[in-house]
């Protein structure tokens, strides 16, 4: 764990048994303590003795607080309840469902992520639904003390994404709004998207709608301080995907492959990095940025053929056979 304020911690999940990949994050008020995203249901036990070692015991954790209901952020929320019986699931109200029915978060991951990062998800546990407590833009959570978090419903890489502003220290946890920006990789910023729900232009709403926000800090899940001001943060978050839009579009248009298309973005992101390849982790390089593109790419084409906003099916009409003249304002996706 490490103290990022005199009453904020990041905490490396070590998702896959890998460093610095997902944060986590826990805020102390005087009077109550909030986790924030908890991590897959594998990272449970190393969050748990992060917590113990810096003299936390997780039984007095009040509030688990969800950006949003994928996996990577929510999976070890039932394990953390065993340990924390009385402790609250916060969540925004369209994630309310999905929480209290964890088979479906637990299925919809599997339907993504390759079989050999299935298998390390962990097991999941249920989540009771007195335990959940539904979210609306604007509310506040009050950890006494003066330390407060104000939710900001931010959809656009899922509909139910919320941001955490903690008023006093004036820090942003964002969720998956950020883009994604491993250290491993000189926090190059890659769009975040994730199929079937990715909405660009909800996306790019949000982040207007945060830059006004006056912010000393802003945490993210992948990974770690991102910026100092939410200026600087949307204007480098806007052109990561207006970047990754013109690649995707090319491509498209090119009529490329997508495992193709995954490789190329790939090495884009890479070059981006200024390090060379054999300076990556390997399990970064070569399995999880993949991963990551293809979930983002799988974004793209739900959010480009108009399937998350109007659920009606995939249908290539609007565009001719051989993608010459597609006209879409196609998104930017590199999921998380």
């Amino acid at each position: 764990m490490k103290a990022i304020t005199e009453y904020i911690y990041g905490i490396d999940t070590e998702a896959f048994g890998h460093k610095r990949l997902i944060a986590g994050y826990l805020v102390k008020g005087k009077d109550k303590t909030a986790l924030i995203d908890p991590g897959f249901p594998s990272s449970s036990p190393v969050v748990m003795k992060k917590l113990k070692a810096n003299g936390i015991d997780p039984s007095g954790i009040d509030y688990i607080l969800l950006t949003h209901f994928h996996i990577d952020h929510s999976g070890g929320t039932g394990i953390f309840l065993k340990e924390s019986p009385d402790a609250k699931v916060m969540v925004h109200k369209r994630s309310a469902f999905y929480v209290k029915n964890f088979a479906k978060i637990v299925a919809g991951a599997r339907m993504v992520f390759r079989r050999e990062l299935i298998k390390k998800f962990g097991e999941a546990c249920s989540v009771p639904a007195g335990k959940v407590v539904s979210l609306n833009d604007g509310d506040v959570i009050d950890l006494g003390g003066g330390i407060r978090l104000r939710v900001i419903h931010a959809p656009g890489h899922s509909p139910d994404n919320v941001c955490y502003f903690e008023e006093y220290s004036k820090t942003l946890f964002p969720g998956d709004l950020a883009c994604l920006q491993y250290p491993d990789l000189n926090h190059v910023f890659i769009p975040a998207g994730s199929p079937p729900l990715f909405e660009l232009n909800d996306e790019i709403s949000s982040l207007k709608s945060i830059s006004r926000l006056k912010t000393e800090r802003i945490l993210v899940p992948h990974y770690g301080y991102a910026c100092a001001s939410c200026d600087e943060f949307t204007e480098r978050s806007m052109d990561a995907i207006d970047k990754t839009r013109t690649s995707i579009e090319g491509m498209f248009r090119e009529g490329i492959e997508f495992r193709h298309m995954v490789e190329r973005l790939r090495s884009e992101i890479i070059e981006a990095s200024g390090k060379s390849e054999d300076s990556i982790p390997e399990f970064l390089s070569e399995i999880y940025l993949r991963e990551m593109l293809k979930t983002g790419l799988m974004g793209f084409f739900a959010f480009m053929l108009e399937y998350a906003p109007y659920p009606r099916g995939f249908s290539f009409d609007e565009c001719e056979v051989n993608h010459e003249t597609c006209n879409h304002s196609v998104p930017v996706n590199a999921a998380s």
